[in-house]
């Protein structure tokens, strides 16, 4: 149980592994929809040509939640880094629905459109998750967002997205997205919690400006 939020350590860290599953599905799409079908897509070959990333990605997300090595199992039991068939269903899912769901889904125009919609909203998801592992851990804000940053570059790097300034626009993404339920007079956030975003925004602010 995590002392400054009463959140379980396995919950915190399931809130991060979700999204991350999502990223390493939609990147494996990405890299191979010129080339194979959907149905032909290999998460396993993927992870085996991204496992520095994706291995560096663990060790960052281990250290920003000071998570123990029990807790890191919890990848080994939802299973995404091991093959599997990615789905239309899947991607419209980790797309938040940006199609309407049919029988007749799965053209590449469709596919793009969710990587695309896929890509920013796991990328949002999954920082919101290490930022929510920080400060519930009460980690220093201004050494911990080197860390979160590196591992959003490294998640758009899987993700396929290499534009440059990606971390730029996942943390203008995710301060909308979520930082006013937490942070504005009417939300039940304690003083507390409210303090750990706040210095974490600022911290990422100034390092992405």
């Amino acid at each position: 149980m995590n002392s400054e939020t009463g959140v379980p350590e396995t919950s915190l860290a399931r809130g991060i592994f979700g999204p991350l599953g999502g990223i390493v599905e939609i990147g494996a799409v990405a890299a191979s929809l010129e080339s194979v079908p959907l149905e032909r897509v290999s998460v396993k070959n993927f992870i085996i040509r991204n496992q520095n990333d994706v291995r560096r990605i663990l060790h960052l997300v281990q250290a920003i939640g000071t998570f123990h090595e029990s807790t890191m199992t919890l990848v080994d039991e939802l299973g995404w880094h091991s093959d599997h068939k990615v789905t239309a269903p899947s991607l419209l899912l980790w797309s938040g629905g940006i199609d309407e769901y049919s029988p007749n889904m799965g053209i590449p125009q469709d596919i793009r459109r969710m990587l695309s919609a896929g890509g920013d909203l796991q990328l949002v998801a999954f920082m919101h998750a290490l930022i929510g592992a920080a400060v519930a851990g009460g980690q220093p804000a201004e050494s911990t967002s080197n860390l979160i940053l590196e591992a959003i570059q490294r998640a758009c790097t899987v993700a396929g997205i290499h534009e440059s300034g990606s971390d730029r626009t996942t943390y203008r993404m995710w301060r909308v997205a979520h930082l006013p339920a937490i942070l504005m007079p009417h939300a039940r956030s304690s003083e507390a919690v409210k303090t750990g975003y706040r210095s974490f925004a600022h911290a990422i602010e100034r390092m992405v400006s």
